[in-house]
């Protein structure tokens, strides 16, 4: 079975995913995406027969609509946190110039400026099933491997990626972990 099948399963798994890929379809955010940490958190938590419950982790959503307006993108986020205050949402509109990443019309580009590999992952679901983007695999996720990526060490220095991987404390948190860093 391949990683990004694996993946899925996993997801396929949970039920709190399905009601918020299900959120997210009534909503109407074309290509929306959950990303980063809620994933990442679940697969290592699954892994090592950790408590995981998805109401207590921010649910980063990256979408894509070049043609709403910042009033609507606040609308949209405003509506998300207000009907569905169940869950931690983290809307982008990646359409949107953003300080954070480039605008752009591509979750690829984002996920590549993402800090960790581990975390560049985006998960959709459409009436085809699921899908997977992952720029940079998905073996650093499964292999619990915390390895900065290139963009983020353009920006930032590797002292403050380790100041970044202390403050998460996914080295104490989770006993199978590897900090990977560059020579």
């Amino acid at each position: 079975m391949t990683l990004d099948n694996q993946l899925i399963t996993l997801i396929q798994n949970k039920h709190e995913f399905a009601e918020v890929f299900s959120i997210l379809a009534k909503m109407h955010l074309k290509n929306a995406y959950l990303c980063a940490g809620a994933l990442r958190d679940y697969v290592w938590c699954t892994q090592e027969k950790l408590d995981f419950h998805l109401i207590t982790r921010n649910l980063d959503i990256y979408y894509c609509d070049p043609n709403e307006s910042y009033e609507e993108y606040l609308t949209h986020k405003t509506e998300l946190n207000q009907r569905h205050s169940k869950y931690l949402w983290e809307l982008t509109n990646i359409s949107l110039k953003n300080q954070k990443f480039p605008t752009t019309t591509e979750l690829d580009t984002v996920l590549t400026n993402f800090p960790e590999t581990c975390s560049a992952v985006g998960v959709t679901y459409t009436e085809n099933g699921f899908e997977v983007i992952a720029p940079y695999g998905l073996e650093d996720l499964f292999s619990e491997t915390i390895r900065p990526t290139a963009a983020y060490l353009e920006k930032n220095s590797l002292a403050t990626f380790k100041q970044r991987v202390t403050r998460k404390k996914w080295l104490t948190h989770y006993s199978n972990t590897t900090l990977m860093l560059p020579k």
